[in-house]
């Protein structure tokens, strides 16, 4: 036998095939209509009885549910630079890879600006906000909501870097208490429900506060610019509708026939005396 013998068998000689099958393309809805898509069939994966037959499973969900939030951020801030000239002056220096250019093209290459970003922290998402679209995340309405947001991603990391043990490094930013052994992260069904239920207000408060500032904007500051044109008010207030109105919840709204974007773009112009 050769050395290494004795610790493990030799692995079976494979080579990686089918890369063109993991990948579709899709119609992209509005990102929070994609985020509720993309959160509500993990959760609805996750019932008691298969949690209690796989224990990784609850962590493997939570993965998927942080990552369908790190997606809506992603598209949300990418589609605001798109319609918002204050996000585009204030972002105007940053900078973009390559890459992300060549694959995404020249209509959809602001995608790119966030590739390199996680969100997998408070920290990264408020930094992000402000950065690039000069939204700032303040007040009461945030301050609980990223605080346990941030716990739920010191477990990821665990479950993403550590083959579900919790780091030291982490441990020690949650409340935990400490053991005298290594802890894995067992993630149970009542924490997951609970840890969606988290994502979900983060996401929602976010998408209907980053909407509020957008038609601040829409009403004030970008009337002033020398590029606004009077003419395309209108077509303006609907990128912005089409952009944050989450139509999937719409159909079992109550009082869904006065939430329409006319109503929304009345209400504003005479909020603000236009």
């Amino acid at each position: 036998m050769n050395i290494e013998d004795y610790v493990c068998s030799a692995p079976s000689t494979v080579g990686l095939t089918g890369l063109g099958n993991c990948v579709k393309e899709i119609d992209m809805p509005s990102p929070i209509d994609y985020y509720i898509n993309c959160s509500r069939e993990i959760i609805q994966y996750g019932t008691q009885q298969r949690l209690a037959e796989m224990s990784k499973l609850g962590g493997l969900l939570l993965l998927g549910l942080i990552s369908s939030a790190e997606g809506y951020f992603r598209s949300v801030l990418s589609v605001s630079l798109d319609i918002c000239p204050i996000c585009k002056s204030t972002a105007g220096e940053k900078q973009i890879n390559l890459g992300g250019v060549l694959w995404h093209g020249k209509d959809e290459f602001r995608r790119s600006a966030f590739e390199h970003m996680s969100f997998a922290s408070a920290k990264e998402l408020t930094t992000a906000a402000k950065g690039y679209l000069g939204f700032e995340m303040r007040g009461s309405v945030f301050n609980s909501i990223l605080k346990d947001f941030d716990a739920i991603c010191h477990l990821r990391h665990g479950l993403i870097h550590n083959a579900g043990i919790l780091p030291g490094r982490n441990a020690v930013q949650i409340d935990i208490r400490p053991y005298a052994k290594p802890v894995t992260i067992c993630i149970d069904f009542g924490f997951l429900q609970n840890a969606a239920a988290t994502i979900d207000s983060l996401v929602v408060t976010f998408n209907r506060a980053l909407f509020s500032e957008m038609c601040e904007r829409w009403a004030g500051p970008w009337r002033s610019r020398s590029d606004w044109n009077p003419l395309d008010e209108r077509k303006r207030f609907l990128q912005l509708w089409n952009i944050f109105s989450c139509k999937s919840e719409l159909q079992n709204r109550p009082g869904r026939t006065n939430i329409t974007p006319v109503k929304c773009m009345a209400q504003l112009r005479s909020d603000h005396g236009l």
